[in-house]
């Protein structure tokens, strides 16, 4: 039984249309996958960030040459073998039976067995070496985190003052259509429009600007992520530009600093291992003693075959070497010299790091809260100035000033709180610390959804 055409045509068509909106479902999903991936919090970016970048390979990397470097060392003090072995022919090339060969084969193992503990020095050198690049390592973990930390709330402050921007223009365009309404019914002059006019232009021109550096801060926070992408970052919901917590106690900030921050540590271990290179230095032209065990074979035509086994010490003592001791002596004692004064140099540095970062926090935290009452006072002298102007007893630059000094107060309510957070950072840096949001659960931020970044 054959089907209708109009049939057959009506199956075609039904089934390219489920297609088609089977493939509009998946890229829907898609698409809200995408946004919701690029939905990011504090804690997640700080967790990107310690997983791609680029500097925390190259300093793993570092770490392990330095272990590789240490296992050359220990071979140098292991039993070695080796083996040789050879043929030999002579003779008539026209006539193979006619040349003369002989075979040989020899195998030797050889020890160090005592080098006055120079071997045993180097290891300590080069085991500083490693916990150095170790310490290396996780400043470089610290400090990766503290810039995307950076990054993050600096992108908040520009999301935050484009906001401002945004309301600056709405009540300037809202004061402009007032100004409109009262020259039209003859209760203001034609220059209050002109002016809400130019106004309302000079906001809009930085509102553009605002959009502007909020791309810049997008790219630079997905290069301090170390990740390879680009283009708009969506902010979860789990993040505000809050005043953090302010530390007390300068002494015992500088104590835990001195303990625990990477690079110091890191020059603590080079000392040593300058310690450890004098050491070695004044070992430079001392007797070694090595011993040797070897088995050779060799079988000739002409002769019978022979096999020798030989065991023997071998004592090795420098007499003059040219100065080659005293020469080592004072480059081991000017490295030593040299690292001394970069461990007092960087204490230097940490104490002014650790101090300068905890002032900048206690200040930056006090102009926050006087700026939050700035904002308060400046949003009754608004309302107040509107109410005034719109009953016509008024002044239009009165109610223009209290726009942009409401827009100003908060700028420099969220700048302040920008550079609290931004001072923690500073902070949990010059401590060696990684920051503390890496300690807490995203589980909660994970369930309140995201925004478009508005805070």
């Amino acid at each position: 039984m054959r089907m209708p055409s109009g049939l057959i045509a009506r199956t075609v068509w039904l089934v390219c249309a489920l297609l088609l909106a089977l493939l509009l479902c998946a890229g829907a999903c898609a698409a809200e996958n995408k946004e919701e991936n690029t939905a990011l919090s504090l804690e997640e970016c700080l967790t990107l960030a310690l997983e791609n970048h680029p500097s925390l390979r190259g300093a793993k990397g570092a770490t392990r040459a330095a272990e590789a470097a240490l296992e050359q060392v220990k071979v140098n003090n292991r039993l070695t073998v080796t083996a040789t072995g050879g043929v030999n022919y002579d003779g008539d090339y026209e006539d193979w039976d006619d040349r003369y060969h002989s075979e040989s084969a020899r195998v030797t193992a050889s020890k160090l067995l005592y080098d006055t503990g120079r071997n045993r020095i180097q290891k300590e050198m080069q085991a500083e070496t490693v916990k150095g690049n170790r310490e290396n390592e996780r400043k470089t973990r610290v400090s990766v985190a503290a810039d995307a930390k950076r990054a993050y709330y600096t992108l908040v402050l520009k999301i935050l003052n484009r906001d401002v921007e945004r309301e600056k223009v709405n009540n300037l365009e809202e004061h402009l259509k007032t100004a409109r309404g009262l020259y039209e019914v003859g209760n203001s002059p034609f220059i209050d429009v002109t002016k809400a006019e130019a106004d309302v232009a000079s906001a809009r021109t930085s509102l553009l600007k605002a959009e502007n550096d909020i791309q810049i801060s997008q790219e630079a926070l997905w290069v301090a992520m170390g990740v390879e992408e680009s283009g708009p970052v969506t902010l979860a919901l789990s993040t505000r530009l809050l005043l953090p917590q302010v530390e007390t106690g300068m002494e015992s900030l500088l104590t835990t600093a001195l303990e625990d921050r990477p690079d110091y540590r890191q020059v603590l271990h080079t000392v040593r291992a300058r310690e450890l290179g004098i050491t070695n230095a004044a070992r430079t032209s001392s007797p070694t003693i090595t011993g040797q065990l070897s088995s050779s074979f060799s079988d000739r035509e002409s002769s019978s075959s022979s096999e020798n086994y030989a065991v023997g010490l071998s004592l090795n003592i420098p007499i003059v070497d040219g100065g080659a001791k005293a020469a080592a002596l004072e480059a081991a004692r000017a490295q030593w010299d040299q690292a001394t004064a970069e461990r007092d140099k960087l204490r230097q540095q940490v104490a002014y790091g650790v101090r300068s970062a905890a002032l900048s926090l206690s200040n930056a935290a006090e102009r926050a809260r006087s700026a939050e009452a700035s904002v308060r006072y400046a949003e009754e002298n608004l309302e107040l100035a509107r109410g005034r102007y719109e009953v016509g007893v008024g002044d239009p630059l009165e109610l223009s000033d209290a726009v942009i000094s409401l827009a100003n107060a908060r700028f420099t309510y969220y700048q302040a709180l920008y550079d609290a957070q931004t001072a923690r950072a500073d902070l949990d840096e010059a401590m060696g610390h990684l920051p503390p949001e890496l300690t807490t659960s995203s589980e909660a931020a994970k369930q309140e959804g995201t925004d478009d970044g508005r805070h």
